[in-house]
């Protein structure tokens, strides 16, 4: 932060409060708070001028002292809600140094974009502050930056997208060759397990073609036997007569 922008907390500001309204009670607080700060005891400089502002809420001068401490402090929410507050006091006359401070927060949360805002409405406050516009002028390289870095990162995370959905293609192309594959694999499995069941029924039908003709031969041999016996049955019995005929004399 201290090699980005010029800090200005103008010190000679908090001893310079009017004395109409200033009671002992506030100046001492607030001399113990700019000597704490010129100490670099940023922590006992906000506890001092934090009592000050909050027993003297609408006095722009004392928040505006309270946000240079939180803002030294690191404790840059709080530092921008004490500068906003300062903003409220009409009478307030330190409103450019104020802005300025304000652009300060944003920058260090690099949201450079509302930095170039406070930065601007302090140039017009005050178009001598070259702080100002020194940090402006920062504030706004930085934003480019920042900009051309999210578009290289959208760039990236785009391709890193099209790579995931290539990869995710080329994935499902992989799965669908293998479901096929096993589809194929399955369909000669089942044409093997057909031909085999047709072998097999054919065999069977053989074999029952077979026992069927062995039982038409053995009863076509039965059938003959049956014949030949009754021939030979009625030979017998035809030389019995005749033997019958023979003896009885008839035709002599």
């Amino acid at each position: 932060m201290k090699k980005y922008f010029v800090v200005i907390f103008i010190i000679i500001g908090f001893t310079l409060l009017n004395a109409e309204f200033l009671t002992y009670d506030k100046v001492i607080k607030n001399m113990k708070g700019i000597k704490s700060f010129e100490k670099g005891e940023y922590e006992e400089a906000e506890n001092q001028f934090q009592e000050n502002a909050l027993e003297n809420p609408h006095e722009g001068t004392l928040h505006y002292n309270q946000g240079n401490a939180l803002f030294k402090s690191g404790k840059l929410e709080d530092a921008e809600n004490s500068y906003n507050l300062a903003l409220r006091d009409k009478d307030f006359e330190n409103r450019s140094q104020t802005l300025q401070n304000l652009g300060n927060v944003k920058f260090e949360q690099k949201d450079y974009k509302n930095a170039i805002n406070n930065y601007r409405n302090s140039l017009i406050e005050d178009p001598q502050n070259l702080d100002a516009r020194y940090n402006y002028e920062l504030a706004a390289r930085m934003l480019q930056r920042q900009q051309e870095q999210e578009q290289k990162q959208d760039q990236n995370q785009d391709k890193d997208k099209d790579d995931e959905n290539k990869d995710k293609k080329k994935q499902e192309k992989q799965e669908q060759k293998e479901n096929e594959d096993e589809q194929k694999q399955d369909q000669q499995k089942q044409k093997q397990q057909d031909k085999k069941e047709d072998e097999k029924e054919k065999q069977e039908q053989q074999k029952m073609k077979k026992e069927k003709d062995k039982k038409k031969e053995d009863a076509e041999k039965m059938l003959k036997m049956l014949l030949q016996k009754e021939k030979e049955e009625m030979k017998k019995e035809k030389m019995k007569l005749n033997t019958d005929k023979h003896k009885s004399g008839k035709y002599w």
